[in-house]
């Protein structure tokens, strides 16, 4: 017990050392920060939600681009769990790339950051509501129904998070501990009843690509996996509650995207491999329910939809966790509209409150216009990947500057500038993949909607940045504070 009081108060004295005052509960042991982040991924949410398309656009040979995807998203997760163990402070894009770079380039950072988080919430949380209106026995096409759906399960992970941050570590731990069980034993139980293909049917595609080229068609059913293997960033979000987060944060990111990998791949070849009829499959609503109903039956297919719901809930629980932590980060820092507000500690809860409400119902605004749930898609994954892009960007730029990478406990040593560079050709990569245009015959403004909608983010901070924060961070800079990095060791 002893040892456990030091190491959170040599925490406190460290986060000190960063220039901020311990004023989160900090309570949070390895198994909790892991579970957070493993369930911000959630394999469950995301197959279950984009394993149609992805078998639609690109056919079962469309699970290839998953390892292709972790393989990229692990060096990216490798270059912030070095920068994490450098600066574990609240808010992670926002915070790491600050020490990295500087204040414009982190406040931009964590801006299209906040803003794709608070769309990630919104796209997981309505991604729900259709199943649970097919269990329900009601229309699942009414979208005043799945809004009203939705407004329940954001009140409810609204009301879990201002809690207690303990309470949701909790239900993120029961949750992830379901979300793991359930895919293993989905995928056994179809490798044991329902395999109706060879290992070789996993390369078929189903004609997708016409008389054409294969290569863009693949490109654009990789969408799939990438709006599932990101989120593991969440854990730095949390790094003023984690006990010794230099050590644990980055173990914490690492092992989350290295766990979805493997069972999100064993659920995915287990999926394809139980397709009864591929032309029936591809043409059915929902095919992952048409796979599961057709070998399990409707009983068994409903339970695991049943425990998919509830990682879908704990995605979207941990994903508010982190949007409130960032804006925390920002209002402390008075960086942001509203800045008090989002700073302010419940003194009961030990949690930013206001913050965590006012993600709630930015949520629920979001999906109240049935024809902005795409838009809300595309913001949320290319914002995403474009504030990972800044982190390995930054990395790379305090290396010019002189930074001492292995400062820290936990770092890549010689191999880091080649895992920082290599992050950055895949970061450019998929941000390209994200904004190639694929429909010629749709309106320019359509066909150009995820860069567009990026850019305009952009642009409305931009606005906000230099008409008010910029003029105080040059009278900072001015009076001596313009130190763009800094090393601590632990």
């Amino acid at each position: 017990m002893s040892k456990e009081k030091h190491s959170i108060n040599e925490d406190v004295a460290d986060l000190a050392s960063l220039g901020y005052t311990q004023e989160l509960k900090r309570n949070l042991n390895f198994f909790s920060n892991f579970a957070i982040s493993f369930s911000f991924i959630s394999a469950t949410t995301g197959i279950f939600s984009l394993f149609g398309f992805g078998l639609t656009t690109g056919g079962p040979a469309f699970i290839w681009s998953w390892p292709i995807v972790f393989i990229g998203q692990l060096l990216v997760g490798l270059t912030m769990g070095e920068v994490a163990s450098h600066y574990p402070v609240a808010g992670s894009i926002y915070q790491w790339t600050k020490h990295l770079a500087g204040n414009t380039y982190s406040w931009f950072s964590g801006w299209i950051y906040l803003i794709a988080l608070l769309a990630t919430i919104a796209s997981v949380d309505f991604g729900a509501a259709p199943y649970i209106a097919q269990l329900m026995g009601m229309d699942a096409n009414n979208h005043v129904l799945l809004v009203l759906i939705t407004a329940v399960i954001v009140i409810l992970q609204t009301l879990i998070n201002a809690f207690s941050v303990k309470l949701m570590a909790i239900i993120n731990g029961i949750g992830m501990i379901a979300e793991i069980v359930a895919m293993i034993v989905l995928a056994i139980a179809l490798f044991a009843v329902g395999i109706h293909h060879p290992f070789s049917f996993s390369f078929d595609t189903a004609g997708t690509a016409g008389k054409g080229s294969y290569l863009p068609v693949f490109l654009a059913a990789m969408l799939t996996s990438t709006w599932v293997l990101f989120g593991f960033d969440s854990a730095g979000s949390l790094a003023e509650e984690v006990i010794n987060p230099r050590r644990v944060v980055p173990k914490a990111i690492i092992s989350s995207l290295f766990l979805t990998f493997i069972i999100g791949g064993l659920a995915l070849l287990a999926f394809v491999l139980a397709i009864p009829n591929l032309g029936e499959t591809m043409k059915a609503a929902v095919p992952l329910t048409y796979i599961l109903n057709k070998n399990l039956g409707t009983g068994i297919s409903n339970a695991f939809v049943v425990l998919a719901l509830i990682a879908i809930f704990v995605c979207g629980t941990a994903v508010q966790a982190t949007v409130s932590r960032l804006l925390f980060s920002f209002g402390r820092d008075n960086k942001i509209p509203g800045a008090k507000l989002w700073a302010k500690m419940s003194k009961k809860h030990d949690t930013p409150v206001a913050a965590i409400i006012f993600s709630g119902i930015f949520a629920i605004l979001l999906v109240l216009s049935s024809s902005a749930e795409s838009y809300i898609v595309n913001i949320c994954v290319v914002g995403i990947y474009l504030a990972y892009l800044s982190v390995t960007v930054g990395a790379l730029f305090a290396r010019t500057r002189g930074w001492d990478s292995t400062a820290s406990p936990w770092n890549l040593g010689k191999w880091g500038l080649t895992v920082n560079i290599l992050s950055l050709i895949w970061g450019v990569f998929v941000i390209l993949n994200l904004c190639w245009p694929r429909s010629p015959g749709q309106a320019w403004y359509l066909n150009y909607s995820v860069p567009l909608l990026a850019v305009i983010v952009m642009l409305i901070g931009a606005v906000y940045y230099f008409s008010s924060v910029y003029p105080r961070d040059k009278a900072i800079t001015l009076k001596g504070n313009s130190e763009p990095f800094s090393n601590h060791k632990n």
